[in-house]
C-alpha cells in the first residue's frame, strides 16, 4: 500500500474511513515507507491496540516494543515498556515481560518505579483472575507462581493460598501436600 500522507494528522485521518484490518496493513506500510519517528511511534502504538483488541497480544506486543526504542522522552518509554509487559503477560510470555518490565523500571525514576512495581503485580493479579475464571488452571498457577516471585511478604499467604486451590484443581496431590505442609507449619 502506497503511503501519501506526510503529518500524522493526514494519517490519523485516512484511518478513519478504514475497517480494523485496513488499518493494520496502512499502518504496517507507514511503518515501513515514514521515516519520521513520531509517525512511526504513533503507528506502532496504534498497531498494538488494533492487534490487542483481536486477541493477537504477541503481534500487540511486538509492535509496543518498536514504540519504546524510539520514544523521545523517558516518560513514553516508560509509558511504551509498560503497555508492552502487559501484552506480553496477556500472550503468556512472562520471561519477555519481565525483560521489557526490566527495560521500563530503568527508564522511570523512583515514585515511577514504585508504581510500576504495584502495576506489574496487578496485571499479574488480574490476569491469574481471569485465567480462573475462563477455567484454564494451568494458565492460572503459572502466573500467580511468578506473582508470588514479585509480592511482599503480606500478599504472599493469599497467592499461596490461591496456588494451594490450583494445585488441587490440576491433580498436583505432591505440590498440594507440601504447600499446605508449609501453609500449616507458618500458622503454628
Amino acid at each position: 500500500m502506497i503511503v501519501q500522507e506526510s503529518t500524522r494528522g493526514e494519517v490519523e485521518e485516512k484511518m478513519g474511513m478504514m475497517s480494523d484490518f485496513l488499518k493494520m496493513e496502512y499502518l504496517e506500510s507507514c511503518i515501513k515507507q515514514h521515516r519520521d519517528f513520531d509517525i512511526k511511534k504513533f503507528c506502532n502504538l496504534k498497531l498494538a491496540d488494533l492487534y490487542a483488541n483481536r486477541g493477537m497480544f504477541l503481534e500487540a506486543a511486538r509492535n509496543a516494543a518498536a514504540a519504546a526504542e524510539i520514544a523521545a522522552t523517558f516518560k513514553e518509554k516508560v509509558n511504551a515498556y509498560m503497555k508492552e509487559t502487559e501484552l506480553w503477560v496477556r500472550a503468556g510470555q512472562y520471561e519477555r515481560a519481565e525483560e521489557s518490565f526490566r527495560k521500563a523500571l530503568a527508564s522511570g525514576n523512583t515514585q515511577e518505579k514504585f508504581e510500576m512495581k504495584l502495576a506489574i503485580r496487578e496485571l499479574y493479579r488480574k490476569q491469574g483472575q481471569a485465567f480462573e475464571k475462563s477455567l484454564r488452571n494451568a494458565n492460572a498457577l503459572k502466573v500467580y507462581q511468578k506473582l508470588l516471585e514479585i509480592s511482599d511478604e503480606q500478599e504472599k499467604l493469599e497467592i499461596k493460598k490461591k496456588i494451594l486451590g490450583l494445585y488441587k484443581k490440576l491433580g498436583k496431590i505432591r505440590e498440594y501436600s507440601v504447600l499446605q505442609a508449609q501453609l500449616e507449619g507458618n500458622r503454628l
